[in-house]
């Protein structure tokens, strides 16, 4: 009965199984699992890193507390369980023991300490309550992985196992805030303890103790419309496939969690979903990182909705599912998308979408404040959230943009955690697709995970659908006596309108940034649809115009020049509005950059107020935007009017009022 995943007998036929369907990655679990049986230096971020033999699991060279955290989560024990499973190799067995135990003897569990220190969030060292969880539930992967191995009996298994109930002991007593994502992690080591050893006394309490305190986090940290409050699509990946694997081990013992959870995680897919660019990557607003992938397996494999499958990733979900759950859904996955629609599904799954995110737009979940507009060419993702925490960006009114497929316009990512420059530039307004007022953040930034006061707000002024059209504002300069509005408009004819106003008194320094992939720009000043000679400035009252045209898409490694992807774009502004391209960074890879270009539009004016009017249009062909068809007049209270005159017909942008 102790074991809720797979049995020992099963272990060599699902090793079996994991090689035929994920060659690649067993192979490549099969290596690393054997630089740890070789004692080798264990890689971080690219760097080799010796930790000693035995491992002192106390060593941090980097001055990073992230790698005594990590490496104290024992993830690593997840190779060295596929190598065994695969192979029948002790040795696999035998150094996972090794590190275990070599773990236990030196990293006692802290008893005559406060609670209030046991559960601070930050708690440097092994025993932080995140690490206690995280490690728990790895160390009850181990047991299923190693039980009845030649290794693994006697008294060692005995020390394991006594240790298993101290991390359970330890996670429920001391109970830390529910508000974070962290305290999921604290329960899905608990809940696993209890879940796979049911013959011990003390694990109905602690499935009564997870299950209860699963509930109360979901109902605390979910908005109402399905978006993890941190507003940060990588953590809430993660909090959503915590809580999936959770009804998933609760479902192997006959248990469910209630209709509000399940209710609560369709709504947390349905968002996941759409957070996907159309490259398949994920969106990386706030402290997200694009090249994690938007994994939606545990979902997928939950609901039986292979159109939430993403098939790189799917060997993560193996060891707790199994190979007829993977094949059941390969399977599915392989008929025609309207057979795989009607899979069977759970009933409150009604929400979870089994397409992709740009064949769903427009899209709004108004709590979090992230709203999608755009068609099945194109895809773009408004960020009119708070700022969401200590994870989140200075990034009020920014954007991405997709089209054809690729992502031209970009959130920087996060590169890193640590406290240094780089990670005060990637959470700064300045590195995000919005306006920049006089060199300052939106909200005061403090260090890596605390902001100052007072923090930007974000207030929705209109949003129709119908007319894919979204506007709002932020007062994160209202210290400074500037309030920025931003209206956005998708047209059938492919164009995007971008309209930014900022009300404001006396001099001030604006500064317009969009960061884009396509390197290589074009760009030219124009006066009613026409080119401005080099010694030429236009009247001295009429609004400012540049034309600018990028190709050279980034691809990874270089500039793209092949590529026929395209974009051009019209922005006008006040007579003085100047217009540059400068160098930037985006971080796909955490530690590492890659080069991005930034089009700035550059305002300083002792005026009252600014404003900024930008067209924008993709094209993989040799088709242009007809400039002439675009102008600008400014109007009652005078205010910026941006008109298209187009087959005789005329259309008018705006601001909402």
């Amino acid at each position: 009965m102790d074991h809720l995943y797979f049995r020992p007998k099963q272990r060599s036929e699902w090793g079996k199984s994991f090689q035929q369907y994920f060659p690649q990655q067993a192979a490549a679990a099969i290596t690393q699992a054997d630089r740890w049986c070789e004692n080798r230096p264990m890689i971080w971020k690219g760097i080799e890193i010796n930790l000693g033999q035995p491992i002192n699991w106390l060593y941090n060279p980097t001055g990073d507390k992230e790698f005594t955290w990590g490496i104290n989560r024992f993830k690593h024990l997840r190779s060295l369980g596929t190598a065994y499973a695969c192979t029948g190799d002790e040795k696999y067995a035998a150094k996972a023991l090794e590190h275990i135990l070599g773990w236990i003897d030196t990293q006692p569990c802290p008893r005559d300490v406060p609670a209030v220190e046991l559960t601070y969030f930050q708690r440097p060292g092994p025993w932080r309550l995140l690490e206690t969880g995280l490690r728990l539930r790895q160390w009850i992967y181990a047991y299923h992985f190693f039980d009845e191995s030649d290794s693994w009996n006697g008294e060692a298994k005995e020390r394991f196992l006594q240790s298993v109930k101290e991390h359970a002991w330890f996670l429920s007593t001391y109970k830390a805030s529910i508000e974070i994502n962290h305290s999921i992690m604290h329960m899905i080591g608990l809940l696993g303890a209890g879940l796979t050893f049911v013959t011990w006394e003390e694990s109905a309490q602690w499935r009564s103790i997870a299950m209860k305190r699963l509930e109360e986090c979901i109902r605390v940290q979910v908005l109402p419309d399905g978006v993890h409050s941190e507003l940060t699509p990588h953590y809430h990946m993660v909090s959503l496939e915590l809580f999936v694997d959770c009804a998933v081990m609760a479902k192997k013992r006959g248990l469910a969690f209630s209709g509000e959870y399940e209710r609560i995680v369709a709504g947390m897919t349905r968002f996941a979903s759409l957070m996907i660019r159309q490259d398949g990557s994920m969106a990386p607003f706030a402290d997200s990182f694009a090249n994690q992938p938007p994994d939606l397996n545990a979902a997928a494999l939950y609901y039986d909705r292979p159109g939430l499958l993403l098939e790189d990733q799917l060997y993560e979900q193996f060891w707790t599912v199994g190979p007829e759950a993977i094949d059941r859904l390969l399977a599915a996955a392989a008929k025609s998308p309207a057979a795989a629609s009607q899979s069977d599904s759970t009933a409150s799954i009604a929400e979870v979408p089994g397409a992709h995110a740009q064949e769903q737009l427009p899209f709004a979940f108004p709590a979090a404040g992230y709203y999608g507009l755009g068609d099945t060419e194109q895809q773009l993702i408004f960020d009119a959230a708070a700022l969401g925490g200590p994870h989140g960006h200075a990034d009020a009114l920014s954007f991405e943009w997709c089209a054809y497929g690729e992502a031209l316009f970009v959130d920087p990512g996060t590169y890193t955690y640590m406290e240094n420059p780089w990670r005060r530039y990637f959470k700064s307004t300045s590195a995000h697709n919005t306006v920049l007022v006089d060199g300052q953040d939106q909200t005061p930034y403090l260090r890596t995970q605390r902001w100052g006061l007072p923090e930007a707000a974000v207030s929705l002024i209109a949003w129709e659908p119908n007319q894919q059209m979204i506007c709002a504002e932020h007062d994160g300069y209202a210290s400074r006596g500037v309030t920025h509005r931003r209206a956005l408009w998708f047209l059938d004819s492919g164009e995007w309108v971008i309209y930014d106003r900022l009300t404001s008194a006396g001099e001030h320094t604006y500064q317009h940034r969009l960061h884009t992939r396509l390197l290589e720009w074009e760009t030219q000043k124009r006066v009613a649809g026409s080119a401005v000679a080099a010694n030429q400035t236009g009247s001295n009252d009429e609004p400012a115009c540049y034309y600018a045209k990028g190709s050279g898409l980034f691809n990874g490694v270089e500039a793209a020049s092949t590529s026929p992807l395209t974009c051009e774009l019209l922005v006008f502004g006040p007579p003085e509005l100047e217009f540059d391209v400068e160098d930037s960074w985006e971080s796909v890879h955490q530690m590492k950059m890659q080069p991005l270009k930034v089009l700035q539009g550059l305002l300083t004016t002792e005026n009252d107020g600014a404003w900024f009017i930008t067209v924008m249009k993709p094209s993989l062909g040799t088709e242009q935007m007809q400039t002439s068809e675009w102008s600008v007049s400014i109007g009652e209270h005078g205010r910026p009017v941006l008109s298209l005159n187009r087959d005789g017909h005329l259309t008018v942008f705006a601001m909402p009022e």
